[in-house]
C-alpha cells in the first residue's frame, strides 16, 4: 500500500479544524499542519488532536518570523516538500481547513490516483453551504449537506505524485494548479481528472465566522493593495460585506448562504431571476463524529480583529517616544 499525505495551511479555524482532521485522517496516512499565527483556539486543537495520538504533525512559526503576508503557495510547496522527503509519501493532497475529502473509502482513493497516468491529478472541487436553518456552532459535517450546482467552470484542486520530486516546482496559490519553475518562469504543468474524488468545501459557516474573515480579510487586502484595494475585482465580497458590517447592517445565517453561492457560483451577488443558473442539492458528505475540543462558540469576531491589528501595530517601525517631563512644582 501507498503512502498518502494531506498538507495544509490554516489560520483561524477553530470551528472547524478538529472535523477536518478526523475526518480527513480516514483517507490519508497522515496530516502535516502548518498554524499561521492563528489567535483563536486553532493551535490549542491542533495540540490535543496530536497528543491524542493522531498521524498528525503540527508546525508553527517561531515568534520572530512572524509576519503579516501570508504566501499559500510557497508555504504549501515546502510542506508538500516535507511530505515526500521526511514522511515518505508517494502522493500528497494539499487540503485547507474548509476541505472534506469525498471519496468511497481510502482504498478507492489510492486505486484512483494509482490508475492517474499524470504526475498531477486533479480532483473535483464542490463547495456546499449550511442550511437556512442552522445555528452557529453546529457540527461541521451536519452542515456540510447543501452543495451548491451551477452551470459555470468550476477550479479544481490538485494532487501530487512524488514523481514531480525530479524537477523545479511551485504549487500555485489556492492549490488549483501546479507550475513548473524554470527560473523566474512559471509553467502550469497538465493534470488528469481523477474519477471519484472529490474535496467538499464548506467556507462559511456562520454569521460571526463569516463576519471574522471580512473584518481581518478586507483590511488586510487594504494594506496589501492600497490604492487598488477599492477596485480588486476578487474583494469585491470583502469590501461589500465589510461595509455593511461598518455600517451597523446585521449579518444573518441567510447573508452566509448567499455569499457563498455569489462567490462560488455567480463570482457576483445573486439578483431576481439567478436561481436558474444555480440549485442546492442536498447531499451529506459524511456523518458527524465526536468532537472534543471545539467550543460551541468558537468565533469571535472583535477577538480576531482585535489580534490582527495588535499583530499589525507591532510588525511597523516605532517611533521612540520620550516620557514627558513632570511639571515644575
Amino acid at each position: 500500500m501507498g503512502c498518502i499525505v494531506g498538507v495544509g495551511m490554516v489560520k483561524n479555524e477553530a470551528d472547524i479544524i478538529e472535523a477536518g482532521i478526523r475526518h480527513n485522517l480516514g483517507f490519508v496516512d497522515r496530516m502535516i499542519v502548518f498554524d499561521h499565527d492563528s489567535s483563536d483556539a486553532t493551535p490549542r486543537i491542533l495540540q490535543a488532536l496530536a497528543a491524542e495520538g493522531m498521524p498528525l504533525t503540527v508546525l508553527t512559526r517561531r515568534p520572530e518570523r512572524r509576519e503579516m503576508g501570508y504566501w499559500q503557495g510557497e508555504f504549501m510547496t515546502g510542506l508538500a516538500r516535507l511530505a515526500f522527503e521526511q514522511h515518505g509519501a508517494d502522493y500528497v493532497v494539499p487540503i485547507d481547513a474548509d476541505e472534506f475529502i469525498d471519496a468511497p473509502g481510502r482504498d478507492a482513493m489510492e486505486a484512483a490516483l494509482d490508475a492517474c497516468a499524470n504526475d498531477v491529478a486533479n480532483i473535483e472541487w464542490r463547495t456546499y453551504v449550511p442550511g437556512a436553518g442552522d445555528a452557529p456552532g453546529m457540527h461541521p459535517l451536519d452542515s456540510l449537506r447543501w452543495r451548491i450546482e451551477t452551470a459555470l467552470p468550476t477550479l479544481p484542486k490538485i494532487v501530487i505524485s512524488r514523481r514531480v520530486m525530479a524537477r523545479d516546482w511551485l504549487i500555485a496559490r489556492g492549490n488549483h494548479a501546479f507550475c513548473n519553475r524554470s527560473g523566474s518562469t512559471l509553467n502550469v504543468h497538465a493534470a488528469a481528472a481523477v474519477e471519484g474524488v472529490r474535496l467538499a468545501h464548506l467556507p462559511f459557516r456562520s454569521p460571526q465566522q463569516l463576519m471574522g474573515k471580512v473584518l481581518v480579510g478586507w483590511l488586510s487586502r487594504k494594506l496589501a493593495y492600497g490604492a487598488r484595494a477599492p477596485t480588486a475585482q476578487h474583494s469585491w465580497h470583502f469590501r461589500e460585506l465589510f461595509a455593511r458590517i461598518t455600517a451597523g447592517d446585521t449579518i444573518s445565517m441567510a447573508d452566509v448562504r448567499r455569499y457563498a453561492v455569489a462567490l462560488y457560483a455567480l463570482n457576483r451577488m445573486p439578483a431576481p431571476g439567478d436561481e436558474a443558473d444555480f440549485t442546492l442539492v442536498e447531499a451529506r458528505v459524511a456523518d458527524a463524529m465526536p468532537l472534543r475540543y471545539t467550543e460551541p462558540a468558537a468565533v469571535d469576531p472583535a477577538r480576531l480583529l482585535a489580534a490582527w491589528c495588535s499583530e499589525l501595530i507591532d510588525s511597523l517601525p516605532q517611533a521612540a517616544v520620550k516620557a514627558p517631563a513632570p511639571a515644575a512644582g
